[in-house]
């Protein structure tokens, strides 16, 4: 029953690879170079999981949930202790049924509006290793924001549902700092012994998300959950 979980899961994260082109490019260049490089220091992964996120500290506002991606690197100090640089190009936050920046009410009828933002995250964490199964993380994260839109969602005199989207980048800051925490475990027989990790990283906003103080002031709120699968030499 494990070992059909465990190649359920890889499935379904590898056909969400699939569809997307920009997912498409990054796990080619893990299958093409992460094997290639990989040594006992040092190996490449690739991360899939969600991100849920939210506003906190905004007069209204609920979480919202996003696909998450990126490519991680893992270089041995130790040991016990690893460090993980990584890139994620994909990792959207915001928050739903929030105050508008811009209201509709005059046009729609029963609307309602949220905001998308959408970022590149640079986190630097430290790995500590309880033991083979068990691993805590920490360190610093610099996002830089791509877009921001808010989306209008409401009736149109006659009926019709409509959504009206609009950037609302110069709204909110371009860098976000954070220190993520992450506890995760390793699914060390998984994908022929090259392993397979879950990961829980809530990340600790450390600046302000939003540049009008009009709007509000959060320092977000982001948890994700992800897989990450690591390329790695295993012995024969």
């Amino acid at each position: 029953m494990k070992k059909i979980l465990l190649k359920s899961i890889a499935t379904v994260f590898l056909l969400i690879l699939s569809l997307t082109p920009s997912f498409s490019q990054a796990a080619l260049i893990a299958l093409i170079f992460g094997d290639k490089v990989a040594s006992e220091k040092f190996h490449l992964s690739v991360d899939l999981g969600m991100n849920i996120s939210s506003l906190p500290g905004l007069e209204q506002q609920q979480h919202t949930r996003g696909l998450y991606f990126g490519l991680g690197t893992f270089i041995k100090l130790d040991d016990k202790w690893t460090l993980n640089p990584e890139f994620k190009p994909l990792s959207p936050r915001g928050a739903r049924s929030v105050l508008p920046l811009n209201d509709y009410s005059a046009v729609l009828s029963d609307v309602s509006y949220d905001f998308d933002l959408n970022y590149i995250d640079i986190p630097v964490l430290i790995q500590y290793r309880f033991n083979e199964k068990f691993f805590a993380s920490a360190g610093p994260q610099v996002s830089f924001l791509t877009s921001a839109t808010q989306v209008a969602s409401g009736n149109l005199p006659l009926g019709n549902v409509v959504d009206i989207e609009e950037s609302v980048k110069s709204s909110f800051k371009p860098i976000y700092i954070a220190v993520p925490l992450e506890i995760g475990y390793s699914l060390s027989d998984a994908r022929k012994g090259k392993g397979m990790n879950i990961k829980f990283r809530y990340n600790i906003g450390v600046s302000q998300v939003i540049a009008l103080s009009s709007v509000g002031t959060s320092s977000g709120s982001t948890f994700q959950v992800f897989a990450s699968f690591p390329f790695i030499q295993v012995e024969q």
